[in-house]
């Protein structure tokens, strides 16, 4: 009976330290991509004259590497069109603006990885690149490009939905601010990025 129990003790001692990692990893270690609309504003371009909001398409590439924690790496561009018109004058200007912006953040959940409706805390650095150009209905009156990169500090809350054991709903909130640049205010370092968008997980 003794060595009966002994048995049935050693054989529980070996199945539950390898069952129980298995309940927690599967939901935090699965690669993800995500797709979605990026909208910016107020960005601290505006001292240069370049349009202040754009909206754009994102890409997103996401790595757990701990069950409250992941790395991402995204992608979103922004091009914008404006047409400024001048009462004083014939000719019109039209501004053309093109924003690059690779953020690389940190994510880490607040609530539990098992649930269906999860809330994060994004968190790293974000390189834009903005391009822009005037021009005019007058030819001679053009102006060449200019183009600047700088390098933001970025933070903010997001969420996310499960809509299937792969597929999740995101929306998040970033204030981005600059890093290394003089403004008259400091509101001027600041901009907004406002994302939706979907998560495929695989695994």
């Amino acid at each position: 009976m003794l060595s009966h129990i002994l048995l049935t003790t050693g054989l529980l001692g070996t199945l539950l330290p390898l069952s129980s990692p298995a309940q927690t990893v599967p939901a935090s270690s699965r690669f993800y991509v995500g797709i979605g609309a990026n909208l910016l504003s107020n960005l601290p371009f505006k001292d240069r004259g370049i349009v202040p909001s754009s909206f754009g398409p994102s890409l997103t590439v996401g790595l757990p590497f701990k069950p409250r924690w992941a790395l991402q790496v995204g992608f979103s561009y922004h091009g914008k069109s404006e047409t400024i018109d001048n009462p004083n004058s014939t000719v019109e200007a039209t501004v053309r603006t093109k924003y690059f912006l690779v953020p690389a953040l940190l994510r880490y959940t607040v609530t539990e990885p098992t649930n269906p409706v999860q809330f994060d805390i994004l968190g790293g650095a974000t390189l834009v690149h903005a391009k822009g150009r005037t021009t005019y209905s007058l030819p001679f009156y053009d102006e060449p490009t200019i183009s600047d990169t700088r390098f933001n500090l970025t933070l903010g809350p997001a969420v996310r939905a499960a809509i299937s054991n792969h597929l999740e709903f995101t929306a998040s909130s970033l204030v981005s601010v600059v890093v290394g640049k003089t403004y008259y205010n400091f509101s001027d370092r600041l901009f907004l990025n406002t994302s939706l968008g979907l998560n495929y997980k695989f695994g």
